[in-house]
Parts: C-alpha cells; sequence; structure tokens
C-alpha cells in the first residue's frame, strides 16, 4: 500500500508539473550523458507517437470536413421536398423538410468538430518537430534543447489529457443537446426528433474522444519515472496497481490500472 501511495503521489506530482504548476527539474543541472539519454527518449517517444497521432488528427479533420460539406449540400438539394398531404389520391403535396433539416443541423455540428481540431492541433501529430534541427554539438546546446524538448512533450500530453477531460465532454454534451433542441423547438419537429440528434451527435463525439491518442501522455509519465523523481522509490516496471491523477484546466480525473 506504501508503495502504491508513492506511485499515486509521484504521478499527481509529474501530471501537476505538466500542467505548468511546479517546474521540472532544470537540465542544468543534469549530467550530459543523461542530458543525451533523455533527448533520446524523448525524440524517440514523439517520432513513435507520430503516425497514430496524424491518422487520428487528419482522419478526423477529413471526417467532419466531408461530413459537412455533403450535409449542407444535401440540405440544399432537399429543401424543397415535398410529400403528399394525406393518403388521398388527389392529396395536394406539402413541403417536407425533416430531411434537410437533419442535414442543416448535422452539418452545423461537424463544421463546429472541424472548427476545434482545426484551431486547437493536435500536436502529438508533429512528432518531434523542430527539435531535430537544433544544433546539440555542445553541452550548452544540449541542454537547451533539452529544455524545448521537454516542453514539447508536455504540451502535447496536456493537449491529449485536455482531449479526454470533462471540459471536453461538457463542450460536446452543449453542441448536441443545443442541436437537438433546435431540431425539436426551432422546426417544430416531434422530441423524439430531437433525441435522436442529439443521440447521433454524441456518439460521433464519443468516438472521436474515445480513439484519441495517448502516447504522449504516457511517454511523459514514463519519463517522469524515469528521470524526474529525485529518490529513486518508483520502479516503472512493477506490476502493482497503479493510481493516477490527472490534472488539466477545469479539473482533474482520478483511475486506477493494473
Amino acid at each position: 500500500m506504501t508503495n502504491i501511495l508513492k506511485r499515486a503521489a509521484f504521478t499527481a506530482a509529474v501530471l501537476v508539473c505538466l500542467a505548468g504548476q511546479v517546474p521540472a527539474q532544470e537540465p542544468a543541472s543534469v549530467p550530459d550523458d543523461q542530458v543525451r539519454e533523455r533527448l533520446d527518449f524523448i525524440q524517440n517517444a514523439l517520432e513513435s507517437a507520430k503516425p497514430r497521432a496524424r491518422t487520428w488528427w487528419y482522419g478526423w479533420m477529413a471526417a467532419y470536413g466531408a461530413g459537412t460539406a455533403v450535409q449542407w449540400g444535401l440540405s440544399i438539394g432537399h429543401w424543397n421536398d415535398t410529400q403528399p398531404a394525406d393518403d388521398s389520391p388527389d392529396a395536394p403535396r406539402v413541403k417536407d423538410q425533416a430531411f434537410a433539416q437533419d442535414m442543416l443541423v448535422g452539418g452545423a455540428t461537424t463544421a463546429l468538430g472541424f472548427i476545434g481540431l482545426l484551431t486547437d492541433p493536435f500536436l502529438t501529430a508533429s512528432g518531434a518537430g523542430g527539435l531535430k534541427s537544433l544544433p546539440d554539438s555542445t553541452p550548452e546546446e544540449r541542454r537547451a534543447k533539452l529544455e524545448k524538448a521537454e516542453d514539447l512533450l508536455r504540451r502535447c500530453a496536456l493537449r491529449e489529457i485536455k482531449g479526454r477531460s470533462w471540459g471536453t465532454h461538457a463542450l460536446n454534451l452543449g453542441v448536441n443537446a443545443a442541436a437537438g433542441i433546435v431540431t425539436a423547438a426551432v422546426f417544430k419537429r416531434p422530441w423524439t426528433d430531437g433525441l435522436l440528434t442529439f443521440a447521433v451527435g454524441e456518439a460521433v463525439s464519443l468516438a472521436n474522444i474515445f480513439t484519441q491518442p495517448r502516447r504522449a501522455k504516457q511517454a511523459w509519465l514514463k519519463y517522469g519515472d524515469r528521470y524526474l523523481n529525485p529518490t529513486g522509490d518508483i520502479d516503472p516496471e512493477s506490476p502493482e496497481s497503479r493510481w493516477s491523477l490527472g490534472v488539466f484546466p477545469g479539473g482533474f480525473s482520478l483511475s486506477l490500472a493494473w
């Protein structure tokens, strides 16, 4: 139990550090051989996380963009649809905009998803970015490069945490609830239609959230276990249970892994 508590306390400290509330160990105090080792760790971690991150980010950007274009195109094309007013042979035709309205609302939600990814890029998708081009021929250059590398890994991990946070869930719930309300109230449709609109939108939102990669966060925690723990009490290879405290803007999460 003591070891579990130590792990929990350290994981919490690393994630608080990740959020920018506690400074990490200064690279200037690290021996040069460990600076090289840390740089290799971070660069390898970011590059190995890059392919899946790019697939997720560009894939969802394409899905949201295509979804918006297709749905709005269908909405325009079917806006003047009509249907018989009743089952009689000579029944007059009346407007039937239900499908066009659904496409209009659906396109609006996917447009918001596209804008969200565009304005808040998934940093892990860039991999090590420009780190490789930074000079590292002297100990001073390597220490400066390590500072940038640690900051990049921290920001990538924080972006992943934010993407799965309760704040993100709440934002998606609000958007999808608004879409359902518009369908039912503004377009004067049955409340079941509004509920269906909400359910479909929420299913897409949850798929987006739960398919998001988490490799940068895992790499940051492993980096902390290996390099930022001054006592050496934490063994990252231990099979024992681990409590994890996730800290992010607007809240925190607590989980147990074994």
